[in-house]
């Protein structure tokens, strides 16, 4: 349904044109034209995609270079296997909250840019890194690469996805996943470099030149993005024929779009928004306890400076990356669920294959597993886009997504702190080491321990995927309208017989 009305802005005319589950197109105004007057120079989709992808690759080496630089670190400054992982719970706390609540609420209100996002947090970056690689005391550390490189690494992360969701309305799918991919591979150089040129002698420069270039690319990428104004759609596509045309097709018929626009509060009424909270954080736990223990795991089990090591370690982080964009085009084959379902179990079966080929000393296949369970393991960010805006629409997607993306801090806690207390308690410490810093010889044990929850958890998100997670029907959404005593809409009242309705009304009304 189009408005008919041509409505005036900076960036030229537009009107504005509602779909039958209500969901607003703003159509008519040019890409070149909205960046130019935004940037100060044009830029078309293309390169826009570049900088969400250089935001996504430049912000991710805290999280997935964390694990084999830790083993230095750790060792140089005597530190604990607590107080070491604590930082990287530290921060998960800043990255996700960050880039999930507080940059999401100012960039919707237009109090921030992401172009000052990025550049502001690429100087982060560089004094997130001077100060960890000065870091004689852990909360130096906590201070400097997990508060200040968190808030830095969550200023890309947020960036990067807000920007395909909001340039690529019409075709999200495999560009997310390429984009969100980065946040991966693009800790791989220096993983590689952090295995084969990291140690006492020479770490702080190594820290050094990886902050410098972290930093300038994550500001390089800032002069590449600019949000368009809200419910924006390019003006070449004709939205309701894009939209039929979807639901004539193959992906459409797995992926059912929403049956209407959920707001949050909508969203967390309904069994599927909290089932999806829960999955989300415990298969979050599982990935981002494989993201910061399997290379130390590895170098444990004497794997450590090998080509093995470094093909896990690398390669892990490496098909975590690239299989984003598989994930993506298998869900659309089989749909979100099935997909999930079977990816979320592959992770959980996966990692068990990692600890034992570990525990038995078997390098290549240890290698091997770590490289397959990484295709999988970043699963949970991808789908997590996916499914919200499949299940309750992209209207609100933002606030949507960043509701369970914030829970990261809680699988932040078990892929850092939490592991490693386990690992020091179960191999014979005690609080007292923990403080002190002292040595700690983990035990077999202590893995299988850790491995095993961050599989049960695994399979446990698998099960509320499979059984709780359906999309949310049309029914499903009146009654939760009518349970938060909400209005109606008409579009959507008007799918159902007018005596159901009444049913439904008089069944779940106050």
């Amino acid at each position: 349904m189009e408005s008919g009305i041509k409505y005036k802005s900076p960036y030229g005319e537009y009107t504005i044109v509602v779909d039958d589950v209500g969901r607003k197109y703003r159509v008519g105004e040019d890409v070149k034209a909205i960046t130019k007057r935004i940037l100060g120079y044009p830029i078309g989709r293309r390169l826009l995609l570049l900088g969400a992808w250089m935001s996504f690759f430049f912000g991710s080496v805290l999280e997935y270079g964390w694990g084999a630089a830790s083993t230095t670190v750790i060792s140089h400054y005597g530190w604990s296997l607590a107080e070491g992982f604590f930082n990287y719970t530290v921060y998960v706390l800043f990255q996700a909250t960050i880039c999930a609540t507080i940059f999401q609420r100012l960039r919707e209100k237009g109090l921030i840019s992401p172009r000052r996002a990025l550049l502001f947090g690429g100087a982060l970056l560089m004094v997130a890194y001077y100060l960890f690689s000065n870091s004689f005391e852990p909360w130096i550390a906590y201070l400097g690469y997990a508060a200040i490189g968190g808030i830095g690494a969550g200023l890309g992360y947020a960036v990067g996805g807000g920007i395909v969701n909001k340039w690529f309305p019409e075709k999200r799918g495999w560009r997310l996943g390429l984009v969100n991919g980065a946040w991966a591979y693009g800790a791989v150089p220096y993983i590689l470099l952090y295995i084969y040129a990291f140690n006492s002698s020479d770490f702080q420069e190594i820290l050094y030149i990886t902050g410098l270039t972290i930093g300038i690319g994550l500001m390089i990428a800032g002069l590449l993005v600019a949000d368009p104004p809200k419910h924006w759609w390019p003006k070449d596509v004709d939205p309701i024929a894009a939209r039929q045309g979807k639901l004539k097709s193959r992906e459409l018929k797995v992926n059912p779009p929403a049956v209407a626009q959920w707001t949050p509060r909508e969203m967390l009424a309904t069994p599927m928004g909290k089932a999806q909270m829960i999955s989300f954080t415990l298969a979050l736990a599982a990935s981002l306890f494989n993201v910061s223990f399997y290379a130390p795991f590895g170098a444990a089990m004497g794997f450590g400076g090998g080509i093995a090591f470094a093909v896990g370690a690398a390669g892990f982080a490496l098909t975590d990356g690239l299989g984003r964009p598989m994930q993506g085009f298998i869900s659309s084959l089989i749909g979100r669920r099935k997909a999930v379902t079977i990816f979320y179990t592959f992770m959980g079966l996966g990692g068990l294959g990692v600890l034992y080929a570990g525990l038995a000393h078997l390098a290549i296949p240890w290698a091997i597993l770590a490289v397959a369970t990484g295709a999988v393991s970043g699963a949970c960010f991808v789908f997590d886009w996916l499914l919200i805006a499949d299940y309750f629409g992209e209207n609100n997607i933002g606030k949507n997504w960043s509701i369970p993306y914030a829970l990261k801090v809680v699988g932040g806690a078990f892929g850092g702190i939490i592991a490693a207390l386990i690992l020091t308690f179960v191999s014979g410490g005690t609080w007292a080491d923990v403080v002190t810093g002292a040595s700690i010889n983990i035990t077999p044990l202590a893995w299988e321990v850790v491995f095993w929850i961050g599989a049960i958890f695994s399979l446990i998100a698998a099960g509320l995927v499979w059984f709780v997670e359906k999309p949310p029907t049309v029914e499903d959404y009146i009654k939760t309208r009518i349970k938060l005593n909400e209005p109606i809409p008409e579009e959507v009242a008007s799918k159902i017989p007018r005596e159901k309705l009444q049913a439904l009304m008089q069944k779940y009304g106050r």
